[in-house]
């Protein structure tokens, strides 16, 4: 039976750092941000004295507004927030250091899909990591390399290729666009003159 929990708290600060910020609304559209649902086969809560744990084991998936990732496992450490019942296992969660996300990942947001083996998503640097096997598609094409880094709000990645012995990439960085039309100069609608049919010929000098 699949473990259901409920982490808004952890998401709503934008954690899924690769998206794009969201285009400013009219004031006239009232714009409801929907909660991020975590579900999985397992889910555990450890606390620690200035750090929080979760870990989500088993079918992981996580729904929430244009968003939609799934993994085998996910780890969550954030700040543990002091509180009066310091007898509780688990105190007052803070802010997200680091999220982790193993096996098969896939995060689906804002048009864009992202494909990678692990992932790092750390809200404090704004940026995401993705690595074993990486590719990021959208509708202008495909990008896949060793290791893609993501930076919000930058409209900007970075794209590595393996590291090989003599200090030169063993793959190399692809990106794969759509085809372009025939770039020729060749009018082909304009009739070709005498001239130039004599030339083509063999008749020129």
């Amino acid at each position: 039976m699949k473990i259901f929990c409920s982490f808004f708290l952890f998401f709503a600060a934008g954690a899924f750092l690769f998206a794009e910020e969201p285009a400013a609304q009219p004031a006239t559209v009232d714009v409801t941000p929907q909660e991020t649902v975590i579900t999985s086969d397992l889910f555990e809560m450890v606390g620690g004295e200035t750090e929080n744990y979760f870990y989500f084991k088993g079918n992981v998936v996580v729904t929430g507004t244009n968003l939609r990732a799934t993994c085998d496992e996910m780890e969550v450490v954030a700040d543990r927030q002091q509180s009066d019942a310091m007898e509780k296992a688990v105190g007052k969660v803070g802010t997200i250091q680091t999220i982790t996300m193993d096996g098969n990942v896939v995060i689906e947001q804002a048009g864009r899909r992202a494909e990678a083996g692990h992932a790092d998503i750390m809200p404090r640097e704004d940026k995401v990591v993705l690595t074993e096997s990486p590719k990021v598609i959208d509708s202008e094409g495909t990008v896949s390399g060793w290791r893609i880094t993501l930076y919000k709000g930058e409209r900007k990645a970075t794209v590595e290729g393996k590291p090989g012995q003599d200090g030169k990439p063993s793959e190399r960085p692809r990106i794969q666009l759509p085809g372009f039309q025939d770039l020729g100069f060749e009018d082909k609608d304009k009739e070709p003159s005498p001239t130039s049919d004599f030339v083509n010929q063999g008749g020129g000098q």
